[in-house]
């Protein structure tokens, strides 16, 4: 049955998915958009943590898990995200629903495994205006961006030595953003539009090395080492310039449009810089039961670079964030109690991020609560709530005050087995 759904589930989102902006965030105006994927449903149940492995569960930030998985695992998640922006003059609410990742992961033997699939890593919709009256002649100006980067990825992780695994993971990256950016002067009759388009490809790399142990007979540790090196992928790039007048119903005409001849300045073809990071996880639990862990992470986001735009208001400093989580489920195999067989999840988070706004800090804090569903066999669905706030109204800035509904199915089966003629 899991081939089928893997087919359906795979024909609906390529159809849908890249129409979404998936982004409601003022912020996604910085960088390459919002960060979209932040783990499994599991993971962000968590606060984030990548440092807990099992053999029926993918960890896509850690593929060094890999090497534990017995069954073959199809796993698809998505999300409703509410915001409440605040300014020190305004507040109004947004909210989107997002596909969030599309993964399977194949046991090759005892020892080794393997996964591929796709995940939407970043997001840009945005549209902020801004009306200044302390200048003479007053001036209004729109800002509107959508688009994202998209990730197809392969993972392979193997076991040895009985305790350590180690992983690696190539993702491609493809995608395109747009910016616009216009502007109407009191007493002058056009406005001025420019359009910014870039279109992402290129490769990435992540690695992890994951150390397990029995302390006790019923104490388990896990421990994991997560490596991102830095990396450049192309950005192949145009631009516009029109004249715009607004008609009687309101909507923007181009009069005049100019296409920039980007070559003769070296900005159409240029490099995204995207920033290296660790991360250490550790935690102990017993086998089925339990679990407590903490993830420590440093983003050099200070080496992030974009050659063709660059925010006048926006910077980069080197980010870091702590999460903490853990799981219990208080007896996995009762035939009695079906709640009893349910997974509690809790977690929290605090992230530096490592964007300046007008050359303030974006801080992120947030917890998180999740249920795991036990399903036929050893599937599951999960479900997974989060709320936290992001920014703050300081030197005009944007604060948000975030609510997002997470909701994933973990489906497992056998492959490629033999069939017995008795």
């Amino acid at each position: 049955m899991i081939k089928q759904i893997f087919i359906v589930a795979i024909l609906f989102i390529c159809s849908y998915s890249f129409a979404q902006e998936g982004s409601v965030s003022p912020y996604s105006f910085y960088g390459t958009g919002d960060q979209r994927f932040k783990g499994l449903v599991e993971n962000r149940s968590m606060g984030g943590i990548s440092v807990y492995t099992d053999s029926i569960h993918l960890n896509l930030n850690n593929p060094a898990s890999l090497g534990k998985l017995k069954l073959t695992t199809f796993t698809v998640g998505g999300g409703y995200h509410s915001l409440k922006l605040k300014t020190e003059e305004e507040s109004q609410d947004a909210s989107d629903v997002t596909f969030d990742y599309l993964a399977v992961g194949v046991p090759l033997g005892n020892n080794m495994g393997m996964s591929f699939g796709l995940v939407p890593y970043t997001s840009v919709g945005y549209r902020v205006q801004s009306l200044n009256e302390d200048i003479s002649p007053a001036q209004l100006d729109k800002y509107s961006g959508s688009g994202g980067i998209n990730k197809a990825f392969f993972a392979y992780g193997i076991n040895f030595l009985n305790n350590f695994s180690l992983g690696a993971k190539a993702n491609f990256n493809f995608g395109t953003v747009k910016n616009e950016s216009i502007r109407y002067v009191e007493g002058i009759q056009y406005g001025t539009r420019v359009q910014n388009e870039s279109e992402y490809s290129g490769f990435d790399f992540n690695f992890s090395l994951n150390y397990d142990a029995e302390l006790t007979n019923k104490l388990h540790l896990q421990s994991s080492v997560l490596y991102k090196p830095a990396t450049k992928i192309t950005s192949s790039n145009s631009r516009s310039i029109s004249t715009l007048v607004a008609n009687s119903t309101g909507i923007e005409v181009p009069r005049v449009t100019e296409n920039v001849d980007l070559a003769a300045v070296g900005l159409n073809s240029t490099y995204l810089h995207m920033a290296e990071s660790y991360a250490v996880g550790l935690g102990v639990g017993k086998k089925y039961t339990w679990f407590v862990g903490g993830e420590y992470e440093i983003t050099n986001s200070s080496e992030f670079k974009n050659d063709f735009v660059n925010p006048v208001n926006g910077g980069y400093e080197d980010g870091e964030r702590f999460s903490a989580g853990a799981f219990w489920t208080p007896d996995y195999d009762s035939f009695t109690n079906y709640w009893k067989r349910v997974t509690y999840r809790v977690g929290v988070k605090n992230e530096k991020t490592g964007l300046l706004v007008n050359n303030v800090p974006v801080h992120d804090f947030g917890m998180s609560f999740g249920l795991g569903l036990p399903m036929n066999g050893f599937s599951n669905a999960n479900i997974g709530v989060e709320f936290g706030k992001r920014g703050s109204t300081y030197l005009g800035r944007v604060e948000e005050n975030y609510f997002n509904v997470f909701i994933s199915l973990s489906l497992n089966d056998k492959w490629f087995r033999k069939n017995l003629i008795r």
